[in-house]
């Protein structure tokens, strides 16, 4: 993914709410649930209002004051893990 690719939660399948410390997430085409904690619930609202990997990176490093590295690291696993919850453009 490039840093100015376009990447949104699939919003129109998926189902959240906020539960203690992490976001639950039911995909209503096949009837899932995943979890979303962590750095992963700060990301979550900029993934809903759509955003860029540059944007998400930035908010990382921000938020946590991490090296950049460690962040691109972070922020390529959590894409992984959400992958099937996301629609880049």
């Amino acid at each position: 993914m490039s840093e100015a690719q376009q990447v949104a939660v699939r919003s129109e399948e998926l189902a959240w709410n906020e539960v203690d410390d992490q976001i639950v997430v039911l995909d209503t085409t096949t009837s899932t649930y995943h979890a979303v904690s962590g750095a992963g619930v700060a990301l979550w609202p900029l993934l809903v209002a759509g955003t860029t990997r540059a944007d998400l990176l930035e908010a990382l490093r921000r938020t946590y004051d991490i090296p950049g590295d460690r962040a691109e690291a972070d922020l390529d696993a959590f894409l992984a893990d959400c992958g099937p919850l996301l629609r880049t453009a």
